[in-house]
């Protein structure tokens, strides 16, 4: 069995990309109905991503190649 090669990151710009197509798919599955139930589901995820940041930069995190 091969190892398989490793992948490499995104660039901002695809990162940047992707991130939007997920936000929209995410503000889309909260049938929003007005800028502020818009608004809100954004603050959510806002605050997701905050939670998830500080996890990762207080975890320690091995990498396996």
């Amino acid at each position: 069995m091969s190892k398989a090669k490793p992948t490499e990151a995104l660039s901002q710009k695809e990162m940047q990309r992707l991130a939007l197509i997920h936000v929209q798919a995410y503000v889309n599955a909260c049938h929003c109905q007005s800028r502020t139930d818009v608004l809100q589901a954004l603050t959510h995820w806002h605050d997701v991503g905050a939670e998830m940041e500080d996890f990762i930069r207080h975890t320690r995190i091995i990498i396996i190649h």
